[in-house]
């Protein structure tokens, strides 16, 4: 096994396990993880564009931690937005530049939001971006690593969706204790 499939084969480990993590916090800290094992399977194969979009993706899910916990911290990661044309214009490579720019808009766009369905929604429009890019570039660890992540942020989202809505809860027994 060379170098860049050993990365790539780590990036699918951790891009399985992100998504079905609760926690936002943890999520993102996952997410930056499996962003460095990705930067470096694309750097290795050559694939600039891959690994431009996973270096600032790993930036940005890092700058998006404290959102929850800080949110005046919220115009740091704005700023950090402005990343995106700067790597659309840096990496430029045809239509596999498309789907990777996208899918770092939407991966920006989701790690925004606080609320962990927002952000589940956006990352797996984001998942179908980089499924396209990961075809494009014939990197097989890649398209491996976005169809389990999409399968298990399906399963993430899906628990999100069941778990029940503590506001509605909360609403409900004042009601009744009234």
């Amino acid at each position: 096994m060379d170098l860049s499939t050993a990365f790539g084969v780590l990036g699918v480990i951790a891009n399985a396990s992100w998504p079905l993590i609760k926690h936002r916090k943890f999520l993102l800290c996952g997410q930056v993880l499996a962003c460095g094992f990705m930067f470096t399977h694309f750097w290795l194969m050559e694939a600039i564009t891959g690994a431009v979009v996973m270096a600032t993706a790993g930036i940005q899910a890092s700058l998006a931690i404290p959102l929850e916990s800080h949110p005046k911290f919220k115009s740091i990661y704005l700023a950090s937005l402005l990343l995106t044309p700067f790597v659309v214009w840096l990496s430029w490579h045809g239509l596999p530049s498309v789907f990777s720019t996208l899918a770092l808009v939407f991966f920006s766009l989701g790690n925004l939001q606080i609320n962990t369905k927002r952000l589940r929604i956006l990352l797996l429009i984001c998942l179908f971006c980089w499924i396209g890019h990961s075809l494009l570039i014939s990197s097989y660890p890649a398209l491996v690593s976005n169809l389990i992540a999409l399968c298990t942020s399906i399963f993430g989202l899906m628990r999100e969706y069941a778990r029940p809505n503590p506001d509605h809860q909360s609403i409900g027994a004042t009601r009744s204790n009234t």
